[in-house]
């Protein structure tokens, strides 16, 4: 694992990035991706997919949206069973490491609820949960492109 990536998407995170962007962001870039598109993809896949009830966690979807762009198809006549394989190892592995991959069970609140900003701020998530699950995303997304 590069430990830069993980505190380039730690440092993106901090910087007002949401979770799936800063993901997303920091595994292209280790990349050679550097596109304005990057970060856009991903903005409605953080706090929980656009806080909705039951969205997925947005460091799993930036992770899920970092092995498409390098693993993905470019052409509907490619496999997609490489792809679809770390996909589901990685899934996996989150749900192994944390118990879910639900945005709202891993704060423990749902975002859509109307006190889960302070809710968010009293338990300090961001600190002591969403930086855990961006960390560990990005980790998780280089090995599994490593052992490629």
């Amino acid at each position: 694992m590069n430990e830069s990536v993980e505190q380039k998407a730690l440092e993106f995170f901090s910087k007002g990035y949401v979770c799936s962007e800063a993901v997303l962001k920091a595994v292209a870039e280790e990349y050679g991706i550097d596109s304005p598109l990057i970060p856009a993809i991903a903005s409605a896949f953080g706090s929980g997919m656009a806080r909705t009830e039951k969205g997925l966690c947005g460091a799993f979807s930036g992770g899920v949206m970092a092995l498409s762009l390098l693993q993905g198809r470019t052409d509907a006549r490619m496999p997609k069973d490489p792809l679809y394989h770390n996909v589901q190892l990685f899934k996996e592995r989150f749900e192994e490491m944390f118990g879910s991959c639900d945005c709202g069970t891993l704060l423990g609140f749902s975002l859509s609820s109307p006190d889960a900003g302070v809710k968010f701020q009293e338990g300090n998530c961001k600190a002591c949960k969403c930086d855990v699950y961006v960390a560990y995303a990005v980790k998780e997304v280089e090995t599994l492109l490593e052992s490629r």
